[in-house]
């Protein structure tokens, strides 16, 4: 009878305790390719052969991960710069523009920053979070400013 896709995942478990994942999709593949592809044995074969898809999608979804990773990293980085630009926006503006143009674009900054929608940008980094396995975020300002500022004045306190 063929391993079941249960009992796979936990040879890969016992396998990862002692290879990285390269060495061991080398492994499967050469283990399926030497035994299960000359044996008459067709339980093993197939073990083997479930074996090294395993591994072999373990390792494209490893390069997806990545790839989600680097995209919320960059969204991230790019939400900072949005921000970063409108608070500078906000004290600039009074100065370079007459009223009736500053006043409608700060009233129009404030109420993106405060107000309790979420931003489409916190949307897409919620959902490449939770693709990655990741928890959501309320909002950016509260999870990237806020809180760190609060666990930093919480830590100066304590020593």
């Amino acid at each position: 009878m063929p391993t079941s896709v249960q009992e796979a995942n936990s040879i890969m478990e016992i396998m990862d305790d002692f290879l990285d994942a390269d060495d061991a999709r080398e492994l499967t593949a050469r283990l399926e390719h030497e035994v299960g592809q000359g044996t008459d044995n067709d339980s093993l074969k197939v073990s083997l052969e479930m074996l090294k898809e395993l591994y072999k999608d373990r390792v494209g979804s490893r390069k997806k991960k990545l790839a989600k990773k680097i995209a919320l990293y960059s969204l991230v980085t790019f939400h900072y710069f949005v921000i970063t630009v409108n608070i500078v926006a906000f004290f600039i503006l009074p100065f370079l523009y007459p009223l009736l143009v500053w006043m409608p674009l700060n009233s129009f900054i404030l109420t993106v920053t405060f107000t309790r929608e979420i931003c489409p940008l916190t949307r897409l980094e919620n959902y490449i979070r939770t693709s990655l396995g990741m928890p959501r975020i309320g909002g950016f300002l509260g999870h990237y400013f806020v809180r760190p500022a609060k666990r930093l004045v919480k830590n100066v306190k304590n020593n």
